[in-house]
């Protein structure tokens, strides 16, 4: 669907990639390695360390989490990655540690910052990656003794195939997926209140009951 229209595109076509099937038309098919270039830039010791999260995508860490200062003895040897990158952490791309960068920082070694080419949208690009279909196939791509050490490097992220809509379609899809989710949390918040009221009346009750208060 063309989210700008609420229609079906025109036309379509096999993508040629199977765990794609088929995609619009004037879509094009590449190689990550097309699309982004490694950034792996070190030396800015000065900037805020970022850490990527399964949920939230990347953020700035907590530096007084737990209660302690985390003391960053090695941050030269952080990656610098600026806003608009992607970065995603080797042993965890499979599972979604991905997301676009919100602002210049550092990111662990073990991390890969992705350098987006002219007309790749990132925050595009950031929701295909975390979709279980890409997902699985970073899976495929991942390298490790054990499966649950699985890595993503560089060299084999960028012979990856994606999709590339035009930049305006990205932006559009981009922009729809955001709004969904933005509503889609206002909704779970207010789900949560009614099932906390619904529980808070459940124990009131239970103990009105128990206690021979109930009129």
């Amino acid at each position: 669907m063309d989210v700008r229209t609420g229609r079906p595109y025109s036309a379509y076509k096999d993508s040629g990639v199977e765990w794609l099937g088929k995609v619009p038309e004037h879509w094009e098919m590449r190689r990550n390695g097309w699309l982004f270039s490694e950034r792996s830039e070190t030396g800015y010791g000065s900037l805020p360390i970022l850490e990527v999260s399964l949920h939230k995508g990347v953020g700035i860490r907590d530096m007084e989490a737990g209660g302690r200062k985390q003391m960053m003895t090695e941050r030269d040897c952080y990656k610098r990655a600026k806003k608009g990158d992607i970065a995603y952490n080797t042993m965890r791309m499979w599972q979604g540690a991905v997301g676009v960068v919100p602002a210049d920082g550092l990111v662990s070694p073990a991390y890969v910052v992705l350098k987006p080419v002219d007309r790749i949208g990132s925050d595009y690009y950031g929701h295909l990656f975390r979709t279980d279909a890409y997902k699985r196939v970073v899976r495929n791509y991942s390298r490790g003794i054990v499966s649950d050490r699985d890595r993503l490097y560089w060299d084999n992220f960028k012979r990856i195939m994606s999709v590339v809509p035009s930049i305006v379609e990205q932006t559009a899809i981009a922009h729809f997926l955001d709004h969904a989710n933005h509503r889609i949390s206002r909704h779970r918040a207010a789900v949560k209140h009614e099932i906390d009221l619904l529980h808070e009346y459940r124990t009131r009750l239970i103990a009105d009951v128990v206690t021979g208060k109930l009129d």
